[in-house]
C-alpha cells in the first residue's frame, strides 16, 4: 500500500465520501486513490476557496469531518481564507495540500525556493488551524492523520491540515508498521453544580437562554430544544445559532431582531448554551447588550469570562450538562414566566417593522418573510455576507428540519454559493437555497460552472442594488459619504439574466412583493435558478440595537 491509499481509506473509514477540491500536479496521487476506493466522489471547483466553502458546509450539515485538496504553491495559499473561515466557525475540515519533493523543500541552502510551486504552507496555515504539519517520512502517516482528524473532531472542533510531498504520497508503506497517535490523556473536566443554575432560573423574573453555534458542533440540538421546553425558559439565539430552535424570539446581535435585543437587554438571567459572545454578538460595549447574571455553558475554556468577567462559568461538554439538566427539571418547579412570555410576544409584535426599512422599491426583509412559506420544511439555505445576509437573519424563521448556514466569525463574502453546493451535493434529494447580494455573488461566481455542469438545482437569491450596500452605509455614517469602491461608477453587477442563460440556468425577476408569491414553481424546479431581487442602491439595513431610542424606552427596572 503506498501513502495515498493509506489517506484514501482513512477517509473512507470515518464515511467521508465526497472530497473537494481544485486538480493539480502535486494532489494528482491524492486524488486517483480517493476514486479508485469506489467509495470516494472527488468534487472539482473552480477555485479551491470554493472547495474549502463546499467541505465546511458539507461537515455543517452531516455532522462528519470535510476534506478539501490544493495543490502545491498557489493551490495551498487559495485554500486559506477557507481554512480560517472553518476554524473561526468551529467547523471540522481537513484541508490536503500537495507538496514539492522532499529534497527541494527540505534543503537548508538559504534558497528562497528550490523547487516549482514550493511553499512553506504549513507555517501559514499554523495560526489558522487547530493542527498543521508537514509529513516527510512516509512511516508518520497514520500518526499525523489520526492526531489530525482527532484534534479537528475534539473538544472544540476546528481546522486542520497535512502537507504531503509528491514523493511520499507514492512511497511504499506496512500499514501493520505504521505508529498509531494517541491522544494524551485529558483532565477530567471540573465538576459543575446543575442545581445552582437551575436555582438562579428559579429566583429570576426574566430569564433567557441564548443558543448559540455550539450546539450545531456539539450535536444537542434536541437536548437543548427539550431542556427549553420543558423548562419554559424563553429562547433568543445568536446568528450561528438561528437554526436551533423553532419558536426562539430572534437572534440577538449588532443587527439582530429588536425583540431579541430586549429580551437581552432586560434579562436577570441568561443561560449561554454553545455561544462566544462575539464582538458582533454584544457590541463595543458588553453592558450594552445585558446586564442580566450570565450563566455560561461551553467546553472552550478561552471563551468563558472573555467578555463577562462576572458570569457564572461553567466548563462542560454541552451534552453532559443538558442531561444532568434534564434531570433535575422535574424538581426545580420552575414557574414557566407567563408574563415575561407576553410581554416578549408584545414586543415581537410591536417592533417587527424595525428590520423592514426600504421606504423606496422592495424591501428585502419583507421579500424574505413572503419567500420562507415557500420553502420546504427540511430546506438548506445558505447566506452570505454583508447587509443580505442581516436581511435573511432577520427575516428567518426556522422550522425545525431546516438550516440556515452562515460565515460568522471570518464574514467571508463569497460564502453561500460554494457553500450551497457543498449543501446540495450533501443531500441531493433537499431544497437549497443560496441567498447573496451582487457582490458576494461576484467573488465566487466561477461556480456557477459547477452548478451547470452538474444540473444542481441550487435556487441563488440575488439582493442586486449594484454596490456594496453595507459599505455605503458605513461610509455615510462615519465617512462623509465618500462612496469609494461602492458607487456606481467603481461597483456594478453583471446582467443577471445574461448570466443565467450563459450558464444554463433559469432567471426570474421579482418586482414586487407579489411576485415573491409565484415562484412555488420556481422553487420546485429540479434545474438551478437565478432569483433576481432588485433593490435600491441605498437600500436600508441600521437596525442596531445600540441606536434605536426603543432600547432606551423599554428599559425594565428592578
Amino acid at each position: 500500500m503506498n501513502v495515498a491509499q493509506y489517506v484514501a481509506q482513512f477517509l473512507v473509514d470515518k464515511q467521508v465520501d465526497q472530497v473537494f477540491g481544485y486538480q493539480g500536479g502535486a494532489i494528482l496521487k491524492l486524488v486517483d486513490e480517493m476514486v479508485a476506493t469506489g467509495r470516494i466522489e472527488f468534487v472539482q471547483n473552480y477555485h479551491e476557496q470554493g472547495s474549502a466553502f463546499c467541505a465546511d458546509a458539507w461537515s455543517r450539515v452531516t455532522g462528519r469531518i470535510g476534506v478539501a485538496l490544493g495543490t502545491s504553491g498557489p493551490g495551498a495559499t487559495n485554500l486559506v481564507t477557507g481554512i480560517a473561515n472553518a476554524n473561526l466557525d468551529s467547523i471540522p475540515v481537513l484541508f490536503l495540500t500537495g507538496q514539492d519533493y522532499t529534497a527541494n523543500i527540505t534543503n537548508a541552502n538559504g534558497a528562497r525556493q528550490n523547487g516549482f510551486q514550493d511553499l512553506d504552507i504549513v507555517t501559514v496555515a499554523r495560526p489558522l488551524t487547530k493542527y498543521a504539519a508537514l509529513v516527510t517520512d512516509p512511516k508518520r502517516i497514520r500518526y499525523e492523520v489520526e492526531k489530525a482528524y482527532h484534534m479537528a473532531t475534539e473538544g472544540r472542533p476546528g481546522a486542520v491540515l497535512l502537507d504531503i510531498p509528491i514523493d511520499v504520497q507514492f512511497a511504499e508503506i506496512d500499514p501493520a508498521t505504521l505508529e498509531s497517535f494517541v491522544p494524551p490523556q485529558q483532565p477530567p473536566l471540573p465538576a459543575f453544580d446543575v442545581q445552582q443554575v437551575l436555582q438562579a432560573l428559579r429566583q429570576a423574573q426574566r430569564p433567557v437562554i441564548l443558543m448559540g453555534g455550539g450546539l450545531r458542533m456539539s450535536g444537542t440540538v434536541d437536548l437543548a430544544n427539550e431542556f427549553a421546553r420543558k423548562a419554559g425558559v424563553p429562547v433568543i439565539t445568536t446568528l450561528n445559532g438561528t437554526d436551533a430552535f423553532e419558536g426562539s424570539y430572534g437572534f440577538a446581535g449588532l443587527y439582530g431582531n429588536t425583540s431579541a435585543n430586549l429580551a437581552a437587554l432586560n434579562a436577570d438571567v441568561m443561560l449561554v448554551l454553545g455561544a462566544r459572545f462575539g464582538q458582533r454578538q454584544v457590541g463595543k460595549v458588553p453592558s450594552k447588550y445585558t446586564t442580566a447574571r450570565i450563566i455560561h455553558v461551553d467546553i472552550d475554556t478561552t471563551e468563558l469570562l472573555r467578555v463577562f468577567p462576572d458570569e457564572l462559568a461553567i466548563r462542560a461538554e454541552l451534552g453532559d450538562f443538558l442531561r444532568a439538566a434534564l434531570a433535575a427539571l422535574p424538581q426545580a418547579q420552575l414557574p414557566g414566566w407567563p408574563q415575561w412570555h407576553a410581554q416578549l410576544q408584545g414586543w415581537a409584535k410591536k417592533y417587527a417593522g424595525n428590520a423592514r426599512l426600504n421606504d423606496v422599491g422592495l424591501d428585502p426583509v419583507r421579500v424574505v418573510d413572503r419567500m420562507l412559506p415557500l420553502l420546504a420544511p427540511d430546506a438548506i439555505l445558505t447566506n452570505d455576507v454583508g447587509q443580505n445576509q442581516m436581511w435573511v437573519a432577520q427575516g428567518f424563521k426556522v422550522r425545525t428540519g431546516q438550516r440556515l448556514l452562515n460565515s460568522v466569525g471570518l464574514g467571508a463574502m463569497g460564502f453561500s454559493l460554494p457553500a450551497a453546493i457543498g449543501a446540495q451535493l450533501a443531500f441531493p434529494g433537499r431544497q437549497v437555497v443560496s441567498f447573496m447580494g451582487d457582490g458576494g455573488l461576484q467573488i465566487n461566481l466561477q461556480e456557477l460552472m459547477l452548478v451547470c455542469l452538474r444540473g444542481l438545482p441550487v435556487k441563488c437569491v440575488v439582493f442586486n442594488n449594484n454596490t456594496l450596500g453595507m459599505i455605503r452605509e458605513v461610509q455615510i455614517r462615519y465617512y462623509k459619504a465618500n462612496y469609494h469602491g461602492a458607487n456606481p461608477k467603481e461597483f456594478g453587477c453583471v446582467d443577471l439574466e445574461m448570466l443565467a442563460r450563459t450558464y444554463r440556468m433559469g432567471h426570474r425577476r421579482i418586482d414586487s412583493l407579489d411576485d415573491v408569491d409565484g415562484l412555488a414553481d420556481v422553487l420546485a424546479d429540479d434545474r438551478p435558478w437565478i432569483i433576481e431581487v432588485p433593490i435600491d442602491l441605498d437600500s436600508k439595513l441600521t437596525n442596531r440595537y445600540d441606536e434605536a431610542a426603543c432600547f432606551e424606552a423599554e428599559l425594565a427596572h428592578g
